[in-house]
Order: C-alpha cells, then sequence, then structure tokens
C-alpha cells in the first residue's frame, strides 16, 4: 500500500512538471497565457482537493500542497529567470487572483448549503473550513512568489551554480510556507508539529526533484536567449530584474577580457574596502604582486598571441590556487595582483611558492610543449598589519612592488616576502 501510495506521488509530480515545462517551452508559439490557464486551475485543486496519502506509518502527505503548490513555486521562478520580472509580477496577480476566487465562490456555496440544508457528499461546514484553508494559503502565496524572488536574488550573491541556487531558494520558501500555514490553520492541534514535519519533509523532497528538473531543462533544454524587460522599476519584482541585470553587466565589466580575472578598477576598488575590513576584524591581508619574467622577449620573438597564451596561462594557475574570498586580478600588462583575505605574511609565501611550483608543473607537462618552454615569475609580498595602513593603500602597494623590483634585482623567479628584502637566498620553482 505505502509502496503504491508513493508511486502514485511520483507519478503526480512527474504529470505537474512535465506539464508545466511543455506550456512553458510552447511559449515561443502559443504564450504564457495556456501556462497561466493550468496553473488557474492547480490553484483551484489545491483549495478543494482534500485528498491525502498515507507514504509510511502515520506519514501522510496531501498531493495539492506537496505535488502541484511546489510545482507552482517552480513554474514562478522559471518564468522569473527567463522571460523577467513583468511576466513574474502577472504570473503571481494571477495565482493570487485565482485562488482568492476559488476561496470567495467556496465560502458563498458553504453558506448556501448551510441554508438550504444540503444533502450533498461534501457537507456545508467541510466547505467551509476549505475555503478558510483556501484564504489561507492565498494570504500566503503572495509572500511565498515575492520571497522566492527575494530569495533567489540573495542567495545569487554568494552562490554562483545555478542548481543550489535554485534549490536553495525552493527549500528556504516551502519551510517558510509550511511553518506559517501550519501555525494559521493548526495552531494549538496537538498534531501541530506532526503535520509541520511531514509537510516539510514532502515539499523538500518535492522541489529537490523539480530543482533538478529545472536544472537540467534550463541547462539543456532552454534556448540560452536575453530576456528583454519592460524599463518600467516601480515595483520590487522590475527592480530586482533591473538589478540582476546591472550586476551581471557590472560583473562583464570589471573582468579583464583576456584573462578573466578581475581588471585594474575593480583592484582600485577592492584594495581599500579590505584593509578597512582588516582593520575592523583585526585580520591579517596580503598583497602579491606578480610579474612575467623576460614577458618582452616572448612578445618580440615568438608573437603577441603566444604571450597572451602565456598570461592566460598564469592566471589559469592563479586562479585554481585562490579561496573564494581571494581576489585575483590583472594589473595591467604582464602584471597581477592577489588579495589573499586573512593570510599573514607566512600564509601568503606559502601560497606563492605553491603557484610558482603549479606553473612549473604546467609548462613541465604541457603536450605539446609551449613554444615559449617555461614561464617564470618574480613575486613581491606586502603584509597588513605591518606593512600597511588602512587609510593608505597605495603605500601597500608601494611595499609589495619595492620587494618585487628586489626581486627583479635579485635574478628573478623569486618570492620576496616580508622579511626578506634584504636576503638573497631563494630556491627556483620546481627545484624542491
Amino acid at each position: 500500500m505505502y509502496t503504491q501510495q508513493i508511486g502514485m506521488f511520483a507519478l503526480e509530480a512527474v504529470v505537474m512538471i512535465s506539464i508545466t515545462l511543455g506550456l512553458f517551452r510552447a511559449r515561443t508559439i502559443l504564450g504564457l497565457t495556456p501556462l497561466y490557464i493550468v496553473l488557474g486551475g492547480f490553484q483551484f485543486l489545491e483549495a478543494t482537493l482534500n485528498l491525502k496519502g498515507d507514504v509510511a506509518p502515520d506519514f501522510a502527505l496531501y498531493p495539492a500542497s506537496v505535488v502541484m503548490f511546489t510545482a507552482t513555486l517552480a513554474t514562478v521562478i522559471l518564468v522569473y529567470l527567463k522571460d523577467d520580472a513583468f511576466e513574474a509580477r502577472k504570473l503571481l496577480y494571477g495565482l493570487v487572483l485565482a485562488n482568492a476566487a476559488v476561496s470567495l465562490v467556496s465560502l458563498m456555496i458553504g453558506w448556501h448549503m448551510t441554508l438550504a440544508r444540503s444533502a450533498s457528499t461534501m457537507n456545508s461546514s467541510q466547505m467551509i473550513d476549505s475555503a478558510r484553508v483556501s484564504m489561507a494559503g492565498t494570504s500566503l502565496l503572495f509572500l511565498d512568489v515575492l520571497g522566492l524572488i527575494l530569495t533567489y536574488e540573495f542567495v545569487s550573491r554568494f552562490v554562483g551554480a545555478l542548481f543550489p541556487r535554485l534549490l536553495l531558494s525552493l527549500i528556504a520558501i516551502v519551510v517558510f510556507d509550511q511553518t506559517l500555514f501550519t501555525l494559521i490553520v493548526q495552531g494549538g492541534h496537538p498534531r501541530m508539529m506532526h503535520s509541520l514535519y511531514t509537510g516539510m519533509v514532502g515539499k523538500t523532497i518535492a522541489v529537490t526533484f523539480y530543482a533538478i528538473v529545472c536544472w537540467l531543462y534550463l541547462k539543456y533544454g532552454e534556448p540560452h536567449t536575453a530576456t528583454v524587460g519592460t524599463g518600467d522599476v516601480a515595483d520590487v519584482f522590475q527592480t530586482l530584474t533591473y538589478r540582476q541585470k546591472y550586476e551581471q553587466a557590472r560583473q562583464r565589466m570589471v573582468r579583464d577580457g583576456l584573462t578573466g580575472l578581475y581588471n585594474r578598477g575593480y583592484f582600485d576598488e577592492a584594495l581599500p574596502q579590505a584593509l578597512g575590513h582588516a582593520r575592523r576584524h583585526h585580520e591579517s591581508l596580503s598583497l602579491l604582486i606578480v610579474d612575467t619574467d623576460n614577458f618582452k622577449s616572448i612578445n618580440d620573438h615568438l608573437s603577441h598571441m603566444e604571450g597572451d597564451a602565456a598570461l592566460r596561462l598564469i592566471a589559469d594557475v592563479i586562479q585554481s590556487q585562490v579561496r573564494p574570498s581571494d581576489t585575483p586580478c590583472r594589473y595591467g600588462g604582464d602584471e597581477f595582483v592577489v588579495l589573499l583575505s586573512g593570510a599573514d605574511a607566512s600564509a601568503a609565501a606559502g601560497f606563492a611558492e605553491r603557484f610558482r611550483a603549479s606553473l612549473f608543473e604546467r609548462c613541465r607537462t604541457a603536450s605539446p610543449p609551449f613554444p615559449w618552454g617555461y614561464v617564470t615569475t618574480t613575486i613581491g609580498i606586502a603584509s597588513y598589519p605591518a606593512d600597511g595602513d588602512p587609510e593608505s593603500p597605495g603605500d601597500f602597494i608601494r611595499v609589495a612592488d619595492r620587494r618585487l623590483y628586489f626581486g627583479k634585482q635579485a635574478g628573478r623567479d623569486i618570492v620576496i616576502a616580508p622579511g626578506q628584502d634584504h636576503d638573497s637566498s631563494w630556491e627556483p620553482a620546481g627545484t624542491a
């Protein structure tokens, strides 16, 4: 029995997401109206369907909330991502109005049955209770959809990959919805916590499935076309879309076109902020200036294309070594800078040596060999608080640059860390 119920829930979820994705995919031909009509019908079923299925001992789930409601949330985020906030706003208003209309009609029918003393299979008290539950759901629906978009935008600040953004946003909203809905409808009931637990488990499983399917669809099934906004930033939806697109454009502006690292302008903004953060939180901060040795000879004797390839190699190795909290930038020409948050002089020197060893290994194992053979770098390091004043970022850069110059004078292919300005002992990369 339990297996059959689980199988039925799984089948319902597959059918729901197939219908919504199919209509969403057909929007280029049919528009979004058919999808909105179908979702409105789902709202009617959610409001009136009081069906539940036992999937385990003392563990019942409601398909209306577990399967249909979560599918609606997944559809909303799809519309928001691919057809901008203007369409998401229309969908939200349509869903809320559909829910409100069904609730009102159900309530009126319940009162009518009470007056007429109808012998219908659904008695008046059941109809009125259903209407009250639907009203609570309608009130929450607006908050759910608005919260879903806000949560997605917030998560996007910290999570780059699409799938975890989708999953975390959906889970956060179903937890919010189930908690508030249970408190409103079953507050004080002896089985309230049990209902809260079972609802959260069921909805979490459903949105995990929907997030996987939506992610696969967006990655492989959806044409990668740009969305077009209305330009109207009067409400929160359009504001969010505007900000998201602005941030995407800004990311393109602060990235170096050749290497993909942050550019000089971004570094000039990031350094004072990083120094200020280190001062406020009493943390270390290190700056590395990485200069490519004999880079001019690669350009002059091989070509500028090979010079570009060498710079991309160095940038790729830097990127492979940094943490998410670090800031790697192309400083200009053949120079790079790396801000290492929370790293003292010793940690920064260790990073620099790992970078040099990794660069040496990439050159050694290249197949076919690079035309330039081996490319080396000289690195100067400055560390806060010993070498820096939060109010003078320029002085911090000059300290690292002075150590870089000392390394060039000492023969290149060397790391000069704090305290080594007058120490010419060093070890070439790859010889350790």
